[in-house]
């Protein structure tokens, strides 16, 4: 078994480059339509693990979480456009809010329903899971980093993420064919959608150019020195409860951080490659934190496969009632589920496949449920933390 740490780094960095590099082959594109990118960079260095050619404890991945995790959301909540989100309009941002309060309803339904079969860490994963399940992955890792989450436990999040969320992707396409008969259930009005997708087209091109060495070094700096002063300044802050722990307020302050950058010209820096940077940084947390987990007690807990089923079930029902009461029509529910459950890798797609022309509308509602993830996941963290006594 490989011991060296930087031998062990540099084989993740290995895994997560093939995976991106076999992603684009078209051959291989069904394969990765149906299992993303990011289920492979988490599962082959599970399978690694499990063969014994990976070590499940070592220095680096702790080290990986603490630094790279706080750098890599720096750069990815730096592109949130937060005024153009706001142009998105009432019902667009009404249907994400319904989303995400499904999805949090849904973890404080799931908990009371499975509590004693889920394990003493039900309330942490179902937490992580409501971070995923409205923002995305990065905002699973943050949750779970935040609130001390167990590898272990957080390989079953991962993989209820994918297999449920997924599965729910699949639906939500099909569903797409039944427009005409929801609206008209919906009692919905379309005229909006074709001006929202016309303006916020145009803002996805505005600052896109070629990285120089120049904008990758300040964006590594910038990065790193956000990700040192909160994590300094989150171990002075004194604990609240079980979730606001010292690890919790660096990501707290990190993530208000990145969101304060990105109302600054900085966020034009997004353009030059800062998201793409830190998901480089995000994967390769991904691929240490798939390492350590052990595939034996994944398959030993089904019934986390069912909780996420409930979770999926009381989103739905709730994003369907708000759109139903604002009259606003079924492409939010496409497109908002799936900025939702999705994130930023699957809502443009989804969104496109409700109404030609409107992926950005799906990719900016993912960018809504990345800024709030965090947030909302320690919340109901700690309300599932008082539910579970």
């Amino acid at each position: 078994m490989i011991s060296d740490p930087f031998v062990v780094l540099a084989l993740l960095a290995a895994v997560v480059a093939g995976v991106l590099q076999l992603e684009r082959l078209p051959a291989l594109e069904p394969l990765f339509r149906r299992l993303p990118a990011v289920f492979w960079i988490y599962v082959l260095p599970m399978l690694a693990t499990s063969a014994g050619l990976l070590p499940a404890a070592s220095p680096l991945y702790p080290a990986v979480t603490r630094y790279l995790l706080p750098a890599s959301l720096v750069l990815i909540l730096l592109s949130s456009d937060l005024r153009a989100i706001a142009q998105l309009g009432p019902r667009a941002l009404g249907a994400m809010a319904a989303a995400s309060a499904g999805v949090a309803l849904g973890a404080v339904v799931a908990l009371t329903l499975f509590r004693d079969a889920l394990g003493p860490e039900a309330w942490k994963g179902l937490a992580a899971l409501t971070g995923t399940w409205i923002g995305g992955s990065a905002n699973l890792l943050a949750v779970s980093g935040a609130l001390g989450l167990s590898p272990d436990a957080q390989g079953v999040a991962i993989v209820v993420d994918t297999l449920v969320g997924y599965s729910w992707m699949g639906i939500l396409v099909a569903l797409s064919s039944r427009q005409p008969r929801l609206d008209r259930w919906l009692r919905a009005d379309r005229g909006e959608l074709a001006a929202i997708g016309g303006r916020l087209a145009a803002r996805l091109e505005r600052d896109r150019r070629p990285t120089s060495s120049r904008d990758a070094t300040f964006l590594v700096g910038l990065a790193l020195g956000a990700a040192a002063l909160a994590l300094a300044i989150g171990q002075r802050l004194p604990p609240l409860a079980e979730v606001l722990t010292p690890a919790a307020w660096s990501i707290l302050l990190l993530t208000t951080f990145g969101l304060a950058l990105s109302l600054t010209p900085l966020a034009r820096l997004d353009g030059a490659g800062a998201s793409s940077l830190g998901y480089a940084g995000f994967y390769l947390l991904l691929a240490s934190v798939g390492a350590q987990a052990d595939i034996a007690r994944l398959v030993a807990r089904p019934l986390w496969v069912a909780a996420g089923v409930t979770v999926i079930a009381v989103h739905a029902l709730c994003l369907a009632v708000a759109l139903r009461l604002m009259r606003a029509p079924s492409f939010f529910f496409g497109a908002a589920s799936q900025a939702a459950i999705g994130g930023y890798a699957s809502a443009p797609l989804v969104a496109e496949v409700w109404q030609r022309g409107l992926a950005p509308v799906g990719l900016l509602l993912a960018v809504v449920g990345n800024v709030a993830g965090t947030y909302v996941g320690l919340a109901v963290g700690q309300l599932l933390a008082a539910l579970g006594r």
